[in-house]
Parts: structure tokens; C-alpha cells; sequence
């Protein structure tokens, strides 16, 4: 049968082709390793971005952070605050470097309106020099969340200044979560003077104590205008 001899069936020359020639395989481990190039560069971009420290960032645990009670304190200030941020952490403010306290209600951290006129009657003043705003909560719940709350309550305040015309990058947050707190307060009411955030001068000029002090929060004022009221239980 000389006419089939002569002719090789079409799929075993494709299956003979597909073995003989190299350049599938060849090309695609070229594929694969532009994949593999291309993956690695992605990894390093990542990297290089979420890796960077901001110039000046101190630890949580900076200074004396963390010591009381086991708390701990955020606080992500650039150098050149120093001194009144040791001051603000040790609940030694000098009373003549605070420019407003602002209250809060239970478990918030947005500015009342009863409370804005403090900061209105401050503005001014924020705007010609550096501040931080320290906030603070009270003994309710746990560390980690009243450390978020207490974050969040100085921002708000920030936020506001901002809002009246206050440079932002003269203003630093620090958050203390229930660190200072009054512990012995039974209830909400008898523990409101915990829940706020201070607006410190940092630029103030007199003396700054050192060392552990009081907990601002046992000399804090009560809120402007409230009533005595009794004692509520959780």
C-alpha cells in the first residue's frame, strides 16, 4: 500500500511537531518569569510604602508612658513637645498652659454645642502658638477602647480648631485613654470630669513640673453650667 505509506495521518504530525519544537516551553518560562519579575517589584513598592517612620515619631512607651496602672499612652508627637507632653503624662500641666478643657458625654467624642463656645473663645490664641490636645476618658471599659475613645475625643477638638482657622501642623494629639482617672468614681455622673480633651500650650513659658503628679482628672473643674446630681450606677 505505497499511498498510505507516503502519507503520515495530520495528528501525528502535529504530535511529532509539539515534541520536536522547543519554543512553547521556552516561552513560556519566559512568561513565568515576567510574572515572577513583576510580583517581586510590586512586594518591594509595598514595602517601601508602609515601612516608612514619620520624622520625629516617638514610641507609646516614650518617657514614662505605660507605667501607670499598667495603661498605656498614644502618643505620636515630633520633637520640640517634650517637655509639656511629660508634663501632660505625669498630670502636672502648669494650670497657666491650659487654654480649654472640653467635656463629653458618655461614651462620645464629638464636640456638644454646649461645650464649642470653649474653643471659640480660644481660636485666636491656638493660631499665634503650638498646642496639644490631650484627651481623656473615663474608668469605663477597657484600655484599649478608651484609648481609641480618648484619641478620638482630642481629634474631634482638632478638627474644630481647624475648622475656625487653626494650622494643623501646630497642633499635636496625645491620647490617655483612662490613665489619669478617677477609679473610685461609682458612676457616670461622679466620673464626667474624666471624659475630655485638654488644649495645652506648648509654648508656655513658666515653670513645668517633673515627675509623677497628681492625675489631672482629680483637679479637673466640672463642666460649665451642670447641676449636681446624685450618683448613678452602671
Amino acid at each position: 500500500m505505497p499511498g498510505r505509506s507516503r502519507s503520515t495521518p495530520p495528528s501525528l504530525v502535529t504530535e511529532e511537531t509539539r515534541l520536536a519544537d522547543p519554543r512553547p516551553a521556552f516561552f513560556h518560562l519566559i512568561h513565568i518569569m515576567k510574572r515572577l519579575t513583576l510580583l517581586l517589584a510590586l512586594s518591594a513598592l509595598v514595602v517601601g510604602c508602609t515601612s516608612r517612620i514619620p520624622a520625629g515619631f516617638q514610641p507609646l512607651s516614650s518617657g514614662n508612658g505605660g507605667s501607670n496602672g499598667g495603661s498605656s499612652v498614644l502618643d505620636v508627637r515630633p520633637t520640640g513637645y517634650d517637655a509639656m507632653a511629660n508634663a501632660i503624662r505625669n498630670g502636672n500641666i502648669p494650670p497657666e498652659a491650659i487654654l480649654a478643657t472640653v467635656y463629653f458625654d458618655f461614651d462620645r467624642y464629638n464636640v456638644s454645642s454646649t461645650e464649642r463656645g470653649k474653643i471659640d473663645a480660644v481660636a485666636a490664641r491656638v493660631k499665634g502658638t503650638k498646642v496639644i490636645i490631650a484627651g481623656y476618658t473615663d474608668h469605663f471599659g477597657t484600655e484599649e477602647y478608651n484609648l481609641g475613645l480618648s484619641d478620638r475625643r482630642a481629634q474631634s477638638v482638632r478638627d474644630y480648631l481647624v475648622g475656625l482657622g487653626a494650622n494643623q501642623a501646630n497642633s499635636e494629639i496625645m491620647a490617655l485613654g483612662s490613665q489619669q482617672a478617677d477609679k473610685s468614681a461609682a458612676g457616670r455622673q461622679s466620673a464626667a470630669k474624666d471624659r475630655k480633651a485638654i488644649i495645652v500650650d506648648v509654648n508656655y513659658t513658666g515653670p513645668v513640673a517633673s515627675g509623677a503628679g497628681r492625675p489631672a482628672a482629680a483637679a479637673a473643674p466640672a463642666p460649665a453650667g451642670a447641676a449636681p446630681a446624685p450618683v448613678s450606677a452602671l
